[in-house]
């Protein structure tokens, strides 16, 4: 009877971390370690580790929260300029149809003066936004 046993347990990695190292840290040392970790992304401390002492590049991304408010409120406030505008004019097409082009014309001009003011805001907030970019966002 030539029967071959089946292997069994766990396939062997291809390339094991078998060999281990270890560092002693004081304290501040260790916070300076955390921080720096906590920065790289990683999800454990020896593939951290692996990486700044074999000098490969390091890379840490910087969310900035405040950054991230300020474009969701300027996309809020885009949307709200585009809503105005479908209001304006489904409500002079409104007015058109039940009271003529003359009568909605003098009827819509006291809110067209504050939807042009309103537009150039728009204006001066996109010019705001341009000069904040050129100097917060990294290029």
């Amino acid at each position: 009877m030539n029967v071959e046993k089946k292997k069994r347990g766990r396939k062997p990695k291809a390339n094991p971390q078998k060999h281990r190292l270890m560092i002693r840290l004081n304290d501040a040392e260790k916070k300076q370690f955390l921080q720096m970790f906590e920065k790289s992304g990683q999800r454990n401390y020896s593939a951290f580790i692996a990486d700044c002492v074999l000098n490969k590049p390091l890379k840490v991304a910087v969310v900035n929260k405040s950054l991230i408010d300020f474009v969701v409120l300027l996309s809020g406030f885009c949307a709200q300029f585009r809503a105005v505008k479908n209001n304006f004019n489904q409500a002079y097409l409104s007015l058109v149809k039940h009271f003529g082009e003359d009568k909605a014309q003098k009827m819509i001009q006291i809110v067209a003066q504050s939807i042009r003011e309103f537009g150039l805001l728009r204006n001066e907030i996109e010019k705001i936004t341009a000069k904040f970019r050129e100097l917060c966002l990294p290029k």
